[in-house]
This record gives C-alpha cells, structure tokens and sequence, in this order.
C-alpha cells in the first residue's frame, strides 16, 4: 500500500503529464507546422488533439479497473511476466530516451540564450543533478511543484499575449484552409507525437488517491494542452508570417524579441519567458528520470525506487551527447519517436487495455454461468 504521504490529486496527476507532454516539443512545433502545412496548421493541432484523447481515455480507464495495482502488476496480470520485463524495459528506453533529448535541448537553449560562456556539459549535469534532488523528494513534491508553477506560467502567457496583440498581423492567419485535407491527414502523425508523455500517466495514476474521478482532469489537460499548442502556433504565425516562421528553429522564443512593455515597465523579457520555459522543460526531465527509475525498481525487485535515479544520470548524459548539432538531435528524437513512442503510448496502452476488457467480460459470463 502506498502511504498518504506519497499519494497525489488527479489534478496534480494532469497537471504532471501536461509539463511532460509540452516540454520541449513547443519551442520548435509552430515552424515545423508552417514549414509543412502554412497557416493550415492549427487545423492538425485540433484534430490531433481529439484523436490524442482516445489513448489516454484508455489509459485512465485501465487505471481504474485496476485501482491500487502498478502498471507492471496491471502488465503482468494480463501478458504474463516475461512479456511484461520486455515491455517494460522498452518503457524504460524510451523514457531514458525522451530525458536525454529534453536535457541536450534544454542545454542548447539556455546556452545560446542565457549563459553564453558556459560549456554545454556543464548546464546539462546541473540540470541533471536538480533533477534527481526533486524525484528522489518523492511523488507528492513533485506533484506540488507542477500546480504551483501553473498560475505563473497562465498569468504571464496571458499578459505577453495581450502586449503581443499592436505587433500582430492577423492577416498573416490567411488563408485558413489553404492546405488540402490529405496534407492535413498525413501530417497528423507527426502532430501526434508533440503530445509524447501522455504514456507517463500509466505511472502517475498509481499514486492518485482518487483515480475513479481522474478521467474529466486527465482528458481536461489534453484540451488545455491543444489550446497552448494553438496559440503558441498563431502568435508565431501572426508576427512572422507564412515565411518567417518556416525559417525560425525556436520561434517562441523568437517571439520575446517583439514584446516590450509600455514605458520599459519590464526590460528584460526574453529572462522572464526562459524562466517560464525552463521549469516546463525541467519537469519533462523530471517525469523522465522518475517514471524509469520507478519501472527499474519495479523489475528488480526493489521496495525503494529513489536508488535508481542517480545512476541514470551518467547515462543520460552520454547520450544526450551523442547527437553533434541540435538539428541531429530533432533528427535522432523523431526517428527515436517514431519507434519508442509509438509503442509506449499507442500500442502498449491498447494492447492492455483490449486485454482488460475481454477479461473483464469474461468473468462477468462465467459469473452468470456459475449462478
């Protein structure tokens, strides 16, 4: 039994999977949008957020028919232990994966936006290292430090947008359906994978000490994420247009360049949006680190998950290395997507979920026939 000291809210839960799932994937999704689609890209932002709604319905509903089981409990229950080591041990690459992407990501911005004389490496183990101070703080941290950040994050992407509005050119949004829909229909593969992390919620759920109410919340800050992503996408549209945005690699950040406050109220806007941006990301690395190191723990054995997380720094770090440019390191994180990612949060989560449900109905016929 999990203590209630280390329980958390399904808000709490949502609020987790919505930092992991915007991460890093929002700095450089609007060019890619417009590179592919032009100003049509909001279309496969909406689309893809309702056809992202179905696996993580699965998910929370798998969550509750197994109430107070973990995933590997819930795993080995339905395809057997060694299918579920496997299966596992893939979740665990590609979690490992997904954190050496955010932390090589993460080093590249805040070097060539903030500390400039800084070696990469060395922005890359502190990040790393705060990291693992927090999951090895325990669930319910991090729970707590995902809700307090939000209203920061809300209230400045609020103000920023309403000063934003004198530099916009809404005529840059035109026009709106210029995309064909087979275009629009082959890109949605690509959008779905700016929402990679929703797979994190086969861990977060265990810990929710209500998860019978978690569907409205998990399903709610999917919504909020396809809005963000929406936003994010016409904002950058309407200040660089069709053609400027296809050439930005970070055009959010770009984006900070053009707000200035009346009467220099704030001066130094680019720091306060890396700040936003730097807790987003730093929770994706969180989830990451935390998520594997509690699958670890689970397959060895071990009654605590906390001394896992160190040792994955190491590993992290070599491979977050790897990749010579930051272009390879998109190219790397599509290809590693593509493979990892779909299993982890497409054909895992479904797989158990069908199985969960044939099973459910099968003992629910043998129940009558035994009355």
């Amino acid at each position: 039994m999990i203590g209630e000291n280390k329980r958390i809210s399904n808000f709490q839960a949502a609020v987790l999977m919505l930092h992991t799932i915007i991460g890093v994937g929002v700095l450089s999704l609007p060019g890619t949008l417009a590179e592919r689609l032009g100003t049509s890209g909001w279309i496969s932002l909406v689309i893809t957020g309702v056809i992202v709604a179905i696996p993580v319905a699965m998910m929370t509903k798998l969550m509750i028919m197994y109430e107070g089981k973990n995933i590997m409990e819930i795993s080995s229950l339905l395809i057997g232990k060694p299918l579920t080591y496997i299966t596992l041990a893939i979740m665990v690459i590609h979690m490992v994966e997904q954190g050496s992407i955010v932390a090589r990501i993460f080093g590249e911005v805040i070097k060539m936006f903030l500390l400039f004389s800084t070696p990469i490496e060395v922005i890359i183990v502190t990040v790393l290292l705060t990291a693992v101070y927090t999951v090895r703080s325990g669930v319910e941290a991090m729970g707590r430090f995902s809700v307090v950040v939000i209203p920061f994050i809300v209230v400045s992407l609020l103000v920023f947008s309403f000063v934003l509005i004198p530099d916009l050119d809404f005529s840059n949004l035109l026009p709106v359906f210029k995309t064909s829909p087979v275009e629009i229909l082959k890109s949605i593969p690509f959008t779905f994978f700016s929402f990679g992390g929703m797979e994190f919620l086969l861990i977060y759920m265990h810990y929710s000490k209500n998860p019978k109410s978690a569907m409205k919340y998990n399903l709610g800050a999917i919504g909020v994420i396809t809005v963000l992503y929406s936003l994010s996408f016409f904002l950058t549209l309407a200040r660089f247009g069709e053609k400027g945005l296809e050439k930005q690699l970070w055009p959010l950040l770009s984006l900070t360049k053009a707000i200035q406050f009346p009467s220099a109220f704030i001066e130094n806007i680019d720091g306060i949006v890396m700040a936003i941006w730097v807790i987003v990301a730093f929770t994706t690395l969180m989830s990451a680190i935390f998520s594997a190191s509690i699958l670890i723990g689970k397959m060895c054995k071990a009654e605590e998950y906390k001394y896992f997380a160190l040792p994955l720094v190491p590993i992290i770090y070599f491979m977050s290395l790897v990749p010579r440019n930051v272009v390879l390191v998109y190219d790397y994180g599509q290809i590693s997507t593509y493979i990892f990612a779909t299993f982890a949060s497409i054909i895992y989560p479904t797989l158990l979920f069908i199985i969960a449900v044939l099973k459910k109905k099968g003992e629910a016929k043998r129940n009558e026939n035994t009355m």
